[in-house]
């Protein structure tokens, strides 16, 4: 399992995509630091905090950047094989359909837990370097800690939202469809924070609740998580499923 994921890796490496996510990924933190300093300069009297930075990263993350990124890179690693047309020579190798997909999945998961702590990183350095020009407040060990910790759970939950694309990925066999209906959903996200559906809707759900607020909308955590488990094993469940019963050409 190992070899196999680490193989996913090296197809990463290899491709435009990991680029395109270390862009996507740390251009958000950027984004929101910059839009910080702004602010601030434009009205002192609102002072710029890691707790706020922090926040605001994360909203952007789970509700539109990160699930577009993390959706493309879903798309890659589950559509490279049809359009580069070698999953018939992949299958050469005495391998189940079980754990090459497995490790996909797996692959997948270490990304975006990857990509999201860079993120962290990447704010806590900028917030840093940026204090030496304008006083920052909050800068702190615990902050830090509280939002490490938030990011990893977030991480998880972002996964489960992102499997169906996976699937997509496969049923397709390609990029578009999975990177549309990313689009769709990231809108879907905009609209319906602070909505009463938002609390059923999975992606935006996810969010609300790792932010505290899913209560705010007649929602619960457990219902949340129930929503996300589903959504994730039936992604999952679907893909395999699918890829067992198709013939390898």
């Amino acid at each position: 399992m190992a070899d196999l994921i680490y193989c996913e890796f090296l197809k990463l490496k290899r491709s435009k995509i990991c680029i395109i996510a270390l862009v996507g990924t740390l251009g958000t933190p950027l984004l929101t630091i910059l839009h910080g300093i702004q602010n601030h300069l434009a009205h002192p009297e609102n002072d710029i905090s890691l707790f706020g930075l922090y926040d605001n990263a994360i909203m952007f993350l789970m509700l539109i950047f990160g699930l577009l990124v993390f959706s493309i890179i879903a798309a890659y690693l589950f559509s490279r094989e049809y359009t580069e047309k070698t999953l018939k020579t992949l299958f050469v190798v005495p391998i189940s359909k079980k754990r090459f997909l497995a490790g996909k999945f797996i692959a997948l998961y270490l990304c975006i837990l990857f990509l999201m702590i860079l993120s962290w990183a990447e704010i806590l350095f900028l917030v840093v370097i940026c204090n030496i020009a304008i006083e920052i407040a909050e800068i702190n060990f615990l902050t830090a800690l509280y939002f490490l910790i938030k990011t990893i759970y977030g991480s998880i939950l972002l996964y489960a939202a992102i499997t169906p694309f996976a699937f997509l990925a496969i049923y397709s066999k390609g990029l578009i469809a999975p990177v549309i209906a990313a689009s769709i959903i990231a809108l879907g996200n905009v609209i319906l924070t602070g909505s009463p559906i938002a609390g059923y809707f999975p992606w935006t759900a996810a969010y609300l609740m790792l932010n505290g607020r899913i209560q705010s909308v007649g929602s619960t955590p457990g219902i949340v998580l129930t929503i996300l488990g589903l959504l994730c094993f039936i992604s999952i469940l679907a893909s395999v499923l699918y890829f067992q019963k198709e013939d390898i050409q």
